[in-house]
């Protein structure tokens, strides 16, 4: 679900339904004519004020509207899928999402606490309908909002989905306060398109958890087709060891076409589709680059991607990330000429330092780049970033002018980020490295 009053481009609206528009977007990936599907959107989402959080959240067209959880049991509440994700300040908020065994379940609690579980929150809950033209199964998700916390602490959580139903506990930290601690350290992690290959998701999800990121934020394309449930439940399953413990925010892939089961099953701020928070010293900017409607990529979200990074100019540290890449030297797909003309001089006038990307399924770095010129050092430019590499099948890779780095392997990066050093770390399914970079600021 989403927030309707954090910054974003617009409250969520949308449909369920596969558009002529959106199958485009896929392209040659997925074959057949969307014309025939039907418009089913059975449900017409809804907002909800979340109590103690001073936010609403909305669900899409497609989902029911959300409701504060009630005491029905259905027959297997056993608990799957368990993720965190942001809605509000992550200094001070995060959001359990979760399924059951069985769909009707319509109770749910979270349990938490600081050295014990002293406090409890009801969840939300709504369902949604997946499938092509919304005639899939129904998936409930319960989503808890936990809110009112302390900065860089670690808590204790369970989740309580019936009467002698629990979860394992699990422990999530919140984001570090840079004005008390102005020397605080994060980890990010950037992987993407996992899509029907997730063996290696789950050994990276491995590699991850060794490396202790404090926040995930995956490039897009988790799944092949968006409406489709099935995928959804590997991705999910072999993510829940590193995504119980770390938040997750998703960038939209063509691959997810907008779909209510994207949007349903993340908890991320404004209209889960163009947004932006801090996160220690790094101010990070998600953009969807396979809207609904193609011309907002010059309009609406092109706009809204000037106003954000004008408005966070003087942050310490940029990165921005989508999911088409704007250099790419793959064969496959390579460099997206709209997003290179229309986006990057914006990421040179207000000083982006990294731009992160996946779609095309290999490792790539720019050498920093300002205009269509290499530059000295990364002062001087954007470096951008090609991770594709989440266990979707391998693209050839290839070089250009702007290539620093190039190879053709599954991968995922960490950022480990303090107030005057970024250091970036590239490591295949076996952890062994493939990249490093390290850029300083006085």
């Amino acid at each position: 679900m989403s927030p309707v009053n954090f910054t974003g481009a617009g409250a969520r609206t949308g449909t369920a339904t596969v558009t002529v528009a959106a199958a485009a977007l896929v392209g040659a990936c997925v074959q057949g004519n969307p014309e025939g599907l039907g418009d089913v959107a059975p449900f017409n989402g809804g907002t909800i004020e979340v109590p103690g959080c001073g936010y609403s959240v909305s669900t899409r067209v497609g989902a029911e509207a959300p409701e504060v959880a009630d005491d029905h049991v259905g027959p297997d509440p056993t608990v799957k899928h368990v993720h965190l994700g942001l809605t509000g300040d992550p200094r001070t908020s995060i959001v359990v999402t979760w399924r059951t065994l069985d769909d009707d379940t319509r109770a749910g609690k979270v349990a938490f606490g600081v050295g014990g579980l002293t406090s409890e929150v009801t969840a939300l809950t709504f369902a949604y309908q997946s499938g092509i033209g919304g005639i899939g199964e129904q998936v409930r998700i319960h989503e808890a909002h936990l809110c009112g916390l302390s900065p860089d602490t670690e808590y204790q959580y369970q989740i309580v989905s019936g009467p002698g139903h629990v979860s394992p506990q699990y422990s999530f930290r919140t984001a570090p306060d840079i004005g008390a601690t102005p020397d605080a350290e994060v980890v990010i992690a950037s992987v993407g398109d996992s899509r029907d290959g997730y063996a290696i998701w789950a050994q990276l999800v491995d590699q991850l958890i060794a490396r202790t990121p404090d926040l995930v934020v995956f490039s897009g394309d988790a799944v092949t087709i968006g409406q489709f449930q099935a995928e959804w439940e590997e991705f999910f399953a072999a993510g829940e060891p590193l995504f119980a413990r770390v938040p997750v925010v998703s960038v939209h892939g063509n691959h997810d076409l907008n779909a209510v089961n994207f949007y349903s099953q993340f908890a991320m701020p404004g209209d889960e589709q163009n947004f932006s928070f801090d996160y220690g010293h790094a101010h990070i900017t998600v953009l969807n680059d396979s809207p609904e409607q193609l011309g907002d990529l010059t309009g609406k979200v092109k706009e809204f991607l000037r106003a954000d990074l004008a408005a966070h100019e003087g942050k310490r540290w940029k990165l921005v990330s989508h999911h088409r890449p704007v250099y790419s030297a793959s064969t496959r797909h390579g460099s997206d000429m709209t997003l290179m003309m229309e986006w990057a001089p914006l990421y040179d006038q207000y000083g982006v330092d990294l731009a992160l990307a996946g779609h095309d399924h290999d490792y790539e770095r720019t050498h920093p780049m300002r205009g269509t010129e290499v530059q000295a050092t990364p002062a001087d430019g954007t470096v951008y970033v090609v991770s594709g590499g989440a266990g979707a099948d391998l693209y050839d890779n290839g070089t250009d002018f702007w290539t620093a780095l190039s190879q053709k392997t599954h991968s995922a990066v960490t950022l480990r980020i303090r107030s005057s050093m970024l250091e970036l770390s590239a490591f295949d399914p076996g952890g062994a490295p493939i990249d490093a970079l390290t850029i300083t600021k006085p």
